[in-house]
């Protein structure tokens, strides 16, 4: 699908004409149309054949449920009747799975509505329709906010296609997942080429949904990020990564730029997405605590690393330097798992019981028996997270 504005497929606004009386075939009773449904607020309207009316509600009840997840994720009020948004169920029942939308006129030539048509409600792509809905309600938005054809710019597709899969919570965390390990292995590109119109994103929806997420989290005490993005669209401002640049990080430095998205990403591998999960790459970050560093930047332990292991550290329990830096990793240990489900807690806190026995400079006997446990409750851990598996936290009810 193209760009917000002009890129969706356009379509006729199709009529169902009366004829008079013994001029030309008459449609078949199951053809003409129903009474349409509408909206409580007069936003949207369902119509349908006399076939398919069944499927009115229904389909009202869709695109309300999406109109409310659009705006519990952008903090935005969508629908007017001014513009409203306009779904034709067609009479199809042959598995036509397409959706077609489109901006079309009024035909009393009164103003323009946002307009989706179902060939085959029954078969219709789901994920398409969600799509298509909230394609037509943040134009209708921008129209609101003053578009005209002659000033919308567009903004990139792979942000709205980033939006949309943000607003299901399903895949959230494995979209942070897969975006920190990207990161970890340097694999993305500076922020300004990230937020480019033609960006990797484009090719990888996980990052698209997190970058897009960016846009919908963030706090500002100018108000809110992504409305401010869409106003801007509105009114005639080209999209570049220096609008993202000043919404995000309140610069137009692309250097500057550049470290404040190491910095969210940072602290986007802190943050609970839903409490009571733990995925592979969370157990992946957890894993990257379980080393020693000095406290000093640019010093070694005498073995031309910046860190030992756990295990390298108990025969060195003696040291000053290896106790205060066992005291001091605790509580970041701990943050690592916090919010996490029980599975996770559980290994943190044996981990934690090691780290303070080393931090007392207990005999070496315990600090393996201790390290044994928590590694081995840790390895039980990777073995159920290997295939992708999140585990939850249960209640016990």
């Amino acid at each position: 699908m193209g760009p917000v504005w002009g890129g969706l497929l356009l379509l006729a606004a199709g009529a169902v004409w009366a004829q008079p009386a013994g001029v030309g075939p008459r449609l078949p009773q199951r053809d003409l149309p129903a009474a349409p449904v509408t909206s409580k607020d007069g936003s949207v309207v369902v119509g349908a054949p006399l076939s398919k009316m069944g499927y009115r509600a229904p389909v009202l009840v869709f695109v309300d449920r999406t109109r409310g997840e659009l705006a519990r994720a952008t903090r935005m009020k969508f629908g007017s009747p001014s513009c409203p948004l306009v779904i034709q169920i067609g009479g199809k029942s042959d598995g036509d799975t397409r959706v077609f939308a489109a901006r079309v006129a009024d035909p009393d030539g009164g103003g323009v509505r946002e307009r989706i048509e179902l060939p085959d409600p029954e078969a219709a792509d789901l994920g398409k329709f969600r799509r298509a809905i909230c394609v037509a309600l943040l134009r209708a938005w921008m129209a609101e906010a003053g578009g005209t054809r002659e000033t919308v710019k567009d903004v990139p597709v792979w942000l709205i296609d980033g939006l949309v899969r943000h607003m299901g919570r399903e895949t959230r965390q494995q979209d942070v997942d897969r975006t920190l390990l990207l990161w970890s292995r340097a694999c993305l590109p500076p922020a300004a080429e990230l937020f480019a119109a033609e960006s990797a994103a484009s090719r990888e929806p996980a990052l698209a949904a997190v970058l897009a997420g960016w846009f919908l989290e963030k706090r500002s005490d100018d108000g809110n990020p992504f409305e401010a993005l869409l106003s801007g669209a509105a009114k005639g401002c080209d999209w570049s990564p220096s609008v993202a640049g000043r919404l995000l990080a309140g610069t137009g430095d692309p250097a500057a730029f550049d470290g404040a998205l190491d910095l969210w990403l940072e602290g986007l591998g802190r943050t609970v997405v839903k409490p009571g999960l733990t995925s592979e790459g969370i157990l992946r970050r957890f894993r990257s605590r379980l080393l020693l560093y000095p406290a000093f930047y640019g010093t070694t332990w005498g073995n031309n690393r910046p860190c030992i292991t756990f295990y390298e550290a108990i025969p060195r329990a003696d040291e000053p330097e290896v106790r205060r830096c066992a005291a001091a990793q605790k509580g970041l240990v701990k943050v690592a798992a916090a919010g996490r489900d029980g599975m996770l807690l559980a290994t943190s806190e044996a981990y934690v019981g090691f780290l303070e026995a080393l931090a007392r400079g207990a005999k070496q006997g315990e600090l393996s028996r201790l390290l044994r446990e928590a590694e081995g409750m840790r390895k039980e851990l990777e073995r159920r997270t290997a295939k992708g598996v999140i585990l939850r936290q249960t209640t016990g009810e």
